[in-house]
């Protein structure tokens, strides 16, 4: 049996993280907020590692190309986030990249794509009257 899907937040800024996961969390996405990075990689690894990972692209220890780099090995994919301009990056990043501040409706509809299908619920038994 896999894992069940959630969201990774990584954000130095503990205040922004608890923002974007109190939104993912508002519609209905299981979400978990970290500030370090070095603790990401260690739940990346961990045997119930999220679904779909959003990291703020700088960060003091780990950065967010570091992390979702190896979300990535793991077939985790994520979006990174930052305050500067995605345009003007010296390389390209291994995921799409969000400009902060965003919308939450563009959040949403990223995270959204990568939310795997909610699984059928199982048929009812059959229900049979003994008289």
């Amino acid at each position: 049996m896999s894992s069940p899907w959630w969201v990774l937040v990584v954000d130095d800024d503990a205040d922004v993280n608890a923002l974007i996961v109190e939104m993912l969390r508002d519609e209905g996405f299981p979400a978990h907020g970290m500030t370090q990075g070095r603790a990401a990689m260690a739940v990346l690894d961990s045997a119930s590692p999220p679904g779909f990972i959003i990291a703020d692209m700088t960060m003091p220890d780990i950065g967010g190309v570091d992390l979702v780099g190896r979300a990535a090995r793991h077939g985790i994919q994520g979006v990174l986030i930052t305050a500067a301009d995605p345009r003007h990056l010296a390389i390209g990043p291994p995921a799409p990249v969000m400009r902060k501040p965003f919308e939450v409706d563009e959040l949403i509809r990223v995270v959204s794509l990568h939310r795997p299908p909610a699984s059928p619920l199982p048929a009812p038994a059959e229900i049979r009257c003994i008289a």
